[in-house]
């Protein structure tokens, strides 16, 4: 390493110590230019795009050292990290397993294996790496998610809400552990407790469509379909080609009685993956619903056979929704309900009737919105009849004054 090239390579050292990741990787990428060959300033490098999110780079960078240098265990950690963000599951998997097979307790190899497992469906394989963290790492609030997330796919759901519990006590900001105790709460119809950790998760992910979409489900399993509307077409917007998405909302449209909606967003997601049977399940709801079910009786038998949606059926659907949008729909002439300026629903106004009325003076001196999910004197105070009711949420509205 060259003396100009040690300096920026320290500078970029100091940069990303006090948080300035993006000059770092400028330094970085000075001193690479000036030694091109230091492995070290390369894996440096390597490591700043990575965490930049440049993945294509990254992975560019890491192979050069790897092949250069194939004991560098750090680096091909790293590359089976930046493999497995790129969603190449097979050779960070590989990457992953090299490592431990030279250095058994390696965290970053342990880490990246088990989840690796986990996504791809193999929770017992992931179980020897994740017991091997959490004695290395016990109060890692990572580790402690990744422990949980295993548990629950594994069966032991009450281990794995006590898990995640203990990792959400060591850091109340872990999202993944906040969306994790949701799924396993949601299994077990515990609606308020999800939507509480749903909205807080919201709040510190607001880009993540997955609270939205448990938010939705646990205010569906209330039976407020108005709200759980509200929430996944929130999500929707989060992530428009999601089918999980579309199936929700075509659901939960049906059982509000918006028939040809329904079929309309169960034919966008049939569209999304036409090998996915919730599409077809949705597509047939809807035909019946419809009043169509020889159509419907098509769908679900050709689901049966594993055949896709027969042609003669997608043109029937095609013209109901067609002529649905041609008369106008009935919630169009509904007001919409509130959404936060990111697109994010409201949580302040969940469970609200949709009014028709002009809002007199004194009723919107009487803004409600949604306090903290703590109890305090302030909310109990009010006397019988006179305090605040309870939401949907489960929570207590404050009156704002």
């Amino acid at each position: 390493m060259t003396a100009n090239a040690r300096s920026a390579f320290e500078e970029g050292l100091a940069l990303e110590k006090s948080g300035e990741l993006d000059k770092a990787l400028v330094s970085y990428l000075r001193a690479q230019e000036m030694s091109p060959q230091d492995t070290e300033i390369a894996y440096r490098t390597a490591a700043a795009l990575l965490q930049a999110g440049y993945l294509e780079e990254a992975q560019s960078q890491l192979r050069r050292i790897v092949f250069t240098e194939p004991d560098n265990l750090d680096a091909r950690a790293s590359l089976g990290n930046c493999q497995l963000l790129l969603g190449d599951l097979e050779n960070a998997a590989q990457n992953f397993q090299d490592v431990l097979d030279r250095s058994a307790d390696n965290r970053n190899a342990l880490f990246g294996f088990a989840t690796v497992c986990l996504k791809e469906g193999r929770a017992d394989a992931a179980l020897e790496s994740v017991e091997r963290l959490t004695v290395l790492m016990p109060h890692s609030p990572a580790v402690l998610t990744l422990q949980a997330e295993t548990q629950a796919k594994t069966g032991n759901g009450a281990a794995a809400i006590a898990t995640y519990r203990k990792a959400l006590k060591t850091d109340p900001s872990q999202t993944g552990a906040l969306l994790g105790l949701s799924d396993v709460l949601l299994r077990r119809k515990r609606y308020d407790e999800v939507i509480e950790y749903t909205i807080k998760a919201n709040e510190l992910a607001p880009t993540d469509p997955l609270a939205l979409e448990l938010l939705s489900d646990a205010l569906a399993g209330k039976g407020d379909l108005q709200d759980a509307l509200l929430a996944a077409d929130a999500a929707l917007k989060l992530a428009p080609a999601s089918q999980s998405c579309l199936v929700r909302l075509s659901v939960l449209n049906r059982k509000l009685g918006e028939h040809a909606r329904a079929l309309d967003y169960a034919m966008k997601a049939h569209d999304a993956g036409r090998q996915a049977q919730e599409p077809l399940n949705a597509i047939g709801a809807a035909l019946a619903a419809l009043k169509h079910p020889e159509e419907a009786r098509s769908v679900l038998t050709g689901l049966a056979a594993g055949n896709g949606l027969d042609p003669r059926v997608r043109e029937t659907a095609q013209e109901l929704i067609s002529d649905s949008r041609l008369s106008g729909s009935p919630r169009e002439d509904q007001p919409a309900r509130a959404l936060t300026p990111n697109g994010r629903p409201d949580v302040n106004t969940l469970n609200e009737p949709h009014r028709t009325d002009t809002p007199t003076q004194s009723g919107d001196a009487h803004r409600e919105e949604m306090p903290a999910p703590v109890r305090t004197e302030e909310t109990d105070a009010s006397g019988p009849g006179n305090g605040p009711a309870p939401t949907v949420l489960g929570l207590q509205r404050r009156d704002r004054t």
